[in-house]
Formats: structure tokens, C-alpha cells, sequence
């Protein structure tokens, strides 16, 4: 994954479709309002919070360059918690990483927060996140990868609508900041696709044909799976599940959809959205089965649309999804149509 450099920046604001945007001690249980919550749209000049909830920063300057595209866009940025720091492979100790999250979300200026780098750690800080704070609070909320826990699991305690998009340490050129525009300060409902084939890593497959309407869940693979059976994963009936990975070889890919099936998940959704697949391939060919066989195998035969290769995951050029949205899916367009803005406007 390209990772983001002040020689990479400067020329990415150039682009003149650009200049005017981008975009301690565990909490009572949330009193839960079924209502969906938005936040609101961002908007030049507003302050942005960053923060590290999961992994280290492999890269000292990672952080400095990600505060500097942000600025460079028109937003104030304000870091939380010790980004530059190191704990085992997490930033920092669980406390400290749920209290630098928790810092940006009870600041009343910051209208959006955005996040370093994924890894490993989000889910062990779910216990210690205040959920009634995270309602009466709503800001834009992006991420992806480890930051998948926290979206979904804010999304189901909340009703607020999270967003699975770049973090700071991906590629944010200008494809996947075009989306991000679209998603978070002009609050679109276009249809998300692209008919371009040069932008797929992986060409997109319909493996069920069909059209599904449902609200919008999903994200890592490995990290969802972790989630399966806790209180941080929704009721999955008429859901549209999205879902990527990276690194895994397919028979793992296949264990982890066969416990979502063995948790009767797969009786429930309305469709399932597969994203990208990055790197997934099996070290001995010969004694494995490809990634779509597995696919297929899991999906050829189920009730309700499913397409794969969608721009989502660890790859250069992705979409922006809101998580908890009500939208519609077309397998055999490859596409994703949210059905009202994601974002509100003052």
C-alpha cells in the first residue's frame, strides 16, 4: 500500500478537483436508540481529530505527513493520544488508546476523526468506549481495516452512521478522495461503481444475480470474524453485508466464512458485498482451491444477490461506504446505491 510522503502530498493538491475539500474504567451499556443518527457534513475550516487505536506507526513520519495532507485540504487538525509511541505491536496501552478516541469525541470542535493506521487493537478498547458519550456526540467517523471494530460496533450501540474509508497511513489520491467528498461533505446518493477496468486489482465477479435493499454492514474479514457471538455485532436479519481482507490464504478466507455460515448468518442477509481480496492467494497452488472457488462454494447457492471484487479494502483506489445506511446493491452492476444522504447540513 502506498503510504503517504510530503513529495506524494504536494502534487496530489494540485489537482484542481481538490482545492475546494476532502473531505479507564469501562462505561454503563448505552441506552440504545433504534433511530439512525447522522453527522454532520464536513466542511472547510473545521477541526479534525486523529488518533492511533490500534497498531504503531511503523513510519515516524506517517503522522506528520497525514497532518499535513489534512491541512493542505483546509482543515484544522488536532492530534490525541501519543501517535509517535509504541506497545508491543498496539501505540500504546488499552487505557490510553480508548481515552485518546475518547478525548476527540467529548471535544465539541472536532467534527470529524480520522485515524493513523489500522493493525490490531481496536477490539480489545470496545469494553472501554463510552457509547452513551459516542450518541450524544455524532461526528464523522472513517476508517478501515482493524478500524472496522470500531465502525460496526459504534454503528450497532449507536445508530450513528460510520464510514469505511482510507486511513491515514493508506493511499489517499484522487480517486479515493473524490469518494470521500462525496460521501462525507456533499452527502450524495449517487450510485457507487466505476466501469473503468483499469481501477479493479480484481475484475468484478456476479456470482448471484439479483437487486437487495438493507442497511450496509461490514468490513474486515479476520476482524469481523473475531466479533462473531459479542454484543458489538448487529442482529444480521435484511442486512447487506460488505466485507475485504488482505493476506490470508484462501482456505483461511474459507474457514472464517464457514463459522459466519455455522453462526446462521448467511440465513439472514439480504446480500453480501465482496470487496477486494488483496494478496490472497494460496503459497502451494497446486494444493489448494482459488479464492473465487471459494466464493463460490460459500455463495453460488444461497438466496440472495452477491457480487465480489468491489473497490474496497487494502488496495490504492477505494470507495467510501457509510456503515449503518440503508442502500441498495446490484449484483450484476457491481454496484452500491446508498438511498438518502449519509451527512446532515446545518
Amino acid at each position: 500500500m502506498k503510504k503517504l510522503s510530503r513529495r506524494s502530498v504536494l502534487p496530489l493538491l494540485g489537482a484542481s478537483m481538490l482545492a475546494p475539500f476532502v473531505i479507564q474504567s469501562a462505561p454503563d451499556k448505552p441506552e440504545i436508540q433504534p433511530d439512525l443518527h447522522l453527522p454532520n457534513a464536513l466542511t472547510k475550516g473545521d477541526l479534525v481529530g486523529i488518533c492511533a487505536p490500534a497498531g504503531a506507526s511503523h513510519d515516524p513520519k506517517e503522522v506528520a505527513d497525514f497532518v499535513l495532507l489534512l491541512q493542505n485540504l483546509g482543515y484544522r487538525v488536532k492530534t490525541s493520544g501519543n501517535l509517535q509511541t509504541r506497545f508491543g505491536y498496539l501505540s500504546d496501552t488499552d487505557e490510553a488508546r480508548a481515552k485518546a478516541f475518547m478525548d476527540l469525541i467529548h471535544d465539541t470542535e472536532v467534527k470529524a476523526i480520522f485515524f493513523t493506521r489500522g493493525g490490531w487493537g481496536c477490539a480489545r478498547i470496545l469494553p472501554l468506549l463510552d457509547f452513551n458519550a459516542i450518541q450524544k456526540n455524532p461526528k464523522i467517523i472513517l476508517g478501515f481495516s482493524d478500524i472496522t471494530a470500531f465502525l460496526v460496533a459504534i454503528t450497532h450501540k449507536t445508530g450513528l452512521v460510520t464510514f469505511h474509508g482510507p486511513n491515514g497511513n493508506a493511499s489517499w489520491g484522487n480517486f479515493s478522495l473524490q469518494s470521500i467528498e462525496n460521501m462525507i461533505v456533499k452527502g450524495t446518493t449517487n450510485t457507487i461503481v466505476t466501469t473503468d477496468p483499469k481501477l479493479y486489482p480484481t475484475p468484478p465477479v456476479c456470482i448471484r444475480p439479483g437487486i437487495a435493499t438493507g442497511e450496509l454492514y461490514g468490513g474486515n474479514l479476520s476482524v469481523l470474524t473475531g466479533l462473531l457471538g459479542t454484543e458489538y455485532l448487529p442482529n444480521w436479519k435484511g442486512k447487506i453485508l460488505f466485507l475485504e481482507e488482505v493476506r490470508e490464504e484462501p482456505y483461511r478466507v474459507d474457514r472464517m466464512l464457514t463459522q459466519w455460515k455455522l453462526n446462521g448468518v448467511f440465513d439472514e442477509l439480504s446480500g453480501v458485498v465482496l470487496g477486494q481480496f488483496r494478496k490472497c492467494i494460496p503459497e502451494e497452488p497446486e494444493w489448494s482451491f482459488s479464492l473465487q472457488e471459494v466464493f463460490d462454494y460459500h455463495f453460488k447457492n444461497v438466496n440472495f444477490p452477491v457480487f465480489s471484487g468491489f473497490l474496497c479494502g487494502h488496495i490504492l483506489d477505494k470507495f467510501t461506504l457509510p456503515v449503518g445506511q440503508t442502500v441498495e446493491m446490484d449484483a450484476s452492476k457491481f454496484s452500491i446505491t446508498p438511498l438518502s444522504p449519509s451527512v446532515k447540513f446545518l
